[in-house]
This record gives structure tokens, sequence and C-alpha cells, in this order.
């Protein structure tokens, strides 16, 4: 009776092993999109952070700025200077929701929340996935948000594909700017730096791109600048969106999926790393 027990033992064992030792739950992907959404709307400093500074945009472009300039010319023609705008906003916004999901994986990383997690069968695809579904929702509602209000403040005639194509472009940037800060997070190792970097990163960004200002009205070397920038891309992607819809904007598109994918398959090479190295 004892040897079979230590006979048996064994066996049931290895096949708990084998069934369960390498295979993932199904659920893993579902759980992580809970956890970040939890996380991001239970902090509601940081939810006021990706929000706030869009409508405040919106109030100064409505009040000043767009009665002071009144048209641009882009594309080779004139177009209204609050409509030239929205797609810098629009960016300002996915940068600052890209600045939450930076910091919210640093911080895991900061307080050893990531061995937990890795402890955990999680795949790294779903842990990665699971901070840009939740990052673009939001920035998709912020997007929303954002083209309501200007809708109010302002007087624009876009088409149903133009609208649409502008929504897909907010997607599709949001998961390229995500991406590219989550893999900014995974470079640092010292909070102060990284801090300082990743509030300094947006900014220059948004202001050596032609957000406000069209691309030849740009100073020499801002204009060299703008040609690397990734905001440029986003920028001319929205910006095209608004004013051509998606035969103008598809070539931006697949450069922003490009560098979403990129980005996505350099994060999970870095997460795997630093799990090795933890």
């Amino acid at each position: 009776m004892t040897q079979a027990i230590q006979h048996t033992e064994p066996v049931q064992h290895t096949q708990s092993t084998r069934s369960t030792g390498r295979r993932f739950p199904r659920g893993d992907m579902a759980a992580t999109v809970y956890r970040e959404y939890a996380l991001l709307t239970r902090n509601r400093t940081n939810l006021l952070l990706a929000v706030v500074p869009t409508a405040v945009y919106l109030l100064l472009f409505a009040t000043s700025l767009s009665h002071l300039v009144g048209s641009v010319r882009y594309g080779g023609r004139r177009v209204d200077y609050a409509e030239f705008t929205v797609p810098a906003l629009l960016l300002s916004a996915m940068l600052a929701a890209a600045t939450t999901a930076g910091a919210s994986l640093f911080q895991e990383r900061l307080g050893r929340m990531d061995i937990q997690l890795w402890s955990y069968p999680l795949r790294r695809s779903s842990y990665v996935a699971g901070k840009l579904m939740v990052s673009t929702v939001l920035v998709l509602l912020q997007s929303l948000a954002a083209l309501t209000v200007a809708l109010v403040l302002f007087d624009f005639h876009w088409s149903p594909g133009h609208w649409a194509a502008v929504l897909c472009g907010c997607v599709v940037a949001s998961l390229a700017f995500n991406g590219l800060y989550l893999l900014l997070a995974t470079v640092f190792t010292d909070f102060q730096r990284f801090t300082v970097t990743i509030n300094v990163v947006a900014p220059v960004l948004l202001f050596s791109s032609p957000s406000f200002y069209p691309p030849q009205d740009m100073a020499p070397v801002l204009r060299v600048l703008s040609w690397v920038n990734p905001v440029t891309y986003g920028i001319r992607c929205l910006r095209d969106a608004v004013f051509g819809g998606f035969g103008a904007a598809w070539p931006w598109m697949l450069v922003l999926a490009t560098v979403a994918l990129l980005s996505c398959t350099l994060i999970g090479r870095a997460l795997l790393a630093l799990a090795r190295a933890a």
C-alpha cells in the first residue's frame, strides 16, 4: 500500500506540472485590462492631469489665438486655424496619457511589483497589451470629449468619413506613443532621471513639430528636428485626416502602426530581460 502511494504521487505531480507548468490562464488578458483600468480610474490625479490640460487649451484657442491668427496655409490652401490646431491638442492629450502609462510601468518596477506579476503565469504580451488597450481607450474618450468641446466652440463641417479617419488616427497614434513611452520606462533605473526626462520630453516633442504652426513657418533648426520627431507624423496623420480623410492620412497611419508594432516587440524583450535580471 505504501509503495503504491509512493508510486502514484510523483505521477500525479508530473501530470499537474505538465498541465499547468507552461500554460497561461485564458483570462490573463482580461485580468490585466481590469487591473490597468482600476489603477487608472482610482488615481484621480493622473486622470485629471490627462483630461484637464486639453480642455484648458481648447478654451485658450477659442478665446484668443484662433481669433488672433485667423487662418493658415496648409496643403496648398487656406484653412481655419482652429481646425489646424485641433490635431495638436489631441496629440497633447495622447502624450499626457502616455506619460501616465510610462510612469505606472516604472512605479511597478520601482516597487518590485513586477516580480509579483511575473511570479503569476502572466504573458508579457498580455501585460503590455493591457496597458496599451486601457491607455488607448482613455485617449479615444479624451479625443471624443475634446472634439465635442471643439464642436461647441467652433463651427466644423467634417464629413462622416473624415470623422472616422480622425478617430482611427487617434487609435493608431495612441498605440504608437504609448508604446514609445512604455519602452522609455524600461530604459531608466533612477526615478528622478525618469521623472525629469518624461516631463521634459512631451513639450519638447510637441513644440519641435509643426503642431501650432505650419512647417514652412518653422525655424530651420526646428524644421530639421521635426523630421526625426515622431509627434510630427502623428500630427500629420490627424491633420490630413481632418482635411483629407483616409485617402490622405493612410500613409501616416501605416507609419504609426509600424512604430507601435516595433515598440511593443522591444517592450516585450526588455521586460523579459528585466525579469531575468530580477
